[in-house]
């Protein structure tokens, strides 16, 4: 029989108490910010980066809603989901947007909610609009949710990788690349905006590509802490480099030849020899850098005894291959020669004054452009397994051909780039289809 008294017990109990707050305290006491401050579980979330704070910019109102829910936060999210699917598909944009919001309030860390919706308003949201101005806007819509993922996560390299990629191949690859090129420096708002770009989306008025690789270099840089599970590593990390070569060919699509372009291609041959291609990569048979040397060969295969001068070769050769790393140093090197320019140059000549129905100077322009490409692949025959330097010299004789039916001339047995011509046969159906799209060629 217990013979403690009422009061004994109580005593106990608060003694009880006392003892089991110490390991609680010891354990959950959060942090006041400070360096080392707060308990074991704080002193780890911060070592390992598990805490709220650590992952991004915390939304209290996110916080809040969490807690408030509790165990119904699946549940809700699903709903959400579902709503935004119906809003897309009735087209009621404005509920579509404040869905997508509260879904990020729910899923502040979830990486599929921004790299999902930021690609939906891009993309889908962006093609159901007539006007081109409206269809930049919902893409400006796509990467500015975006931009509020990357400070809600600073963990996820791949969001800043997405970033990126839509201000390169969104703005600068869509069929409307022309317009949305001209939009991201001087904004169709011109009253809002004042005659220039959106601050939120290009604050240095910079070309599209070139903000595209700022946020491919920021990807790589996180990188190298935060494992991405986007790509294959090697190419996930040529990508600052690739936005360097579509600035420079993006001048060249619009007709710009001078110093600024050459300038541009220089330095992508630079950054693409000298940075990535020293960069070291992991494979199978151990570290392999893409621009060796003999020297280079011999000290990765001293590292370790296992590994032999021709594995390092055999993986580097691999590794090239699926980066494409040799036509691209091949392509930045050769756009410097001014036969290259000049072929480029001659063939876009033409194009334009097939536009403007002056078919006797666009054959003259695309005769003379044929002519000089036709050098510059013999020079350098590895541009070949390119689909951008194939395609381009395809255009060429498909308009030239084009001229010689129009106006009723006879075709010539040989011609320049004919080799690329019957070898290319299978591309060329697509590229006429193309060519009607783009130049109204029947």
């Amino acid at each position: 029989m217990n013979k403690l008294t009422s009061k004994h017990r109580k005593l106990a109990y608060v003694i009880a108490i006392i003892i089991l707050l110490i390991p609680v305290i010891w354990l959950g006491m959060p942090s006041t910010g400070e360096e080392g401050s707060g308990g074991e579980l704080a002193k780890l979330r911060v070592k390992h980066e598990l805490g709220e704070s650590t992952l991004g910019d915390v939304d209290p109102s996110s916080a809040s809603m969490n807690f408030v829910l509790l165990g119904l936060r699946g549940i809700a999210t699903n709903m959400l989901w579902l709503d935004a699917k119906e809003y897309q598909e009735k087209k009621e944009w404005a509920k579509l947007r404040s869905t997508v919001d509260s879904i990020i309030l729910l899923q502040p860390h979830y990486m599929k909610v921004w790299d999902f919706q930021g690609w939906n308003l891009a993309y889908n949201v962006s093609a159901e609009w007539d006007a081109v101005e409206d269809r930049y806007f919902w893409v400006k819509e796509g990467i500015k949710f975006l931009n509020e993922g990357v400070t809600r996560n600073e963990r996820f390299p791949e969001l800043d990788w997405k970033v990126g990629n839509l201000h390169g191949q969104k703005v600068g690859r869509s069929d409307e690349w022309r317009l949305f090129r001209k939009f991201y420096k001087v904004d169709p708002d011109a009253e809002r905006f004042e005659g220039g770009p959106d601050p939120e989306i290009n604050p240095e008025r910079l070309d599209n590509y070139q903000v595209a690789k700022e946020h491919f270099l920021i990807a790589n840089e996180k990188e190298l802490k935060h494992k991405q599970h986007l790509q294959m590593r090697m190419l996930f990390r040529a990508s600052p480099w690739h936005a360097q070569f579509d600035y420079a060919n993006a001048m060249q699509r619009e007709g710009k030849f001078g110093k600024q372009r050459t300038d541009a291609w220089a330095k992508g041959f630079e950054d693409w020899t000298t940075i990535f291609g020293r960069e070291e990569f992991i494979t199978p048979k151990g570290p392999i850098v893409l621009e060796w040397t003999e020297d280079d060969i011999k000290d990765l295969a001293a590292r370790d005894e296992n590994i032999t001068e021709a594995d390092v070769r055999h993986w580097t050769n691999r590794y090239q291959d699926t980066s494409n790393y040799r036509f691209w140093r091949t392509r930045a090197l050769s756009e410097s020669e001014q036969d290259t320019i000049d072929a480029h140059k001659a063939i876009f000549d033409g194009e334009q004054a097939f536009r403007e129905a002056k078919f006797d100077e666009a054959k003259d322009q695309l005769e003379k452009g044929m002519v000089l490409y036709a050098k510059v692949l013999n020079k350098y025959p590895s541009l070949m397994t390119e689909d951008l330097a194939i395609e381009e010299g395809l255009k060429a004789v498909i308009l030239w051909r084009y001229i010689h039916e129009l106006k009723g001339l006879p075709m010539p047995e040989s011609f320049p780039l004919k080799p690329l011509w019957l070898k290319e046969q299978g591309r060329v159906p697509q590229l006429q289809n193309d060519l009607r799209r783009d130049l109204g060629v029947q």
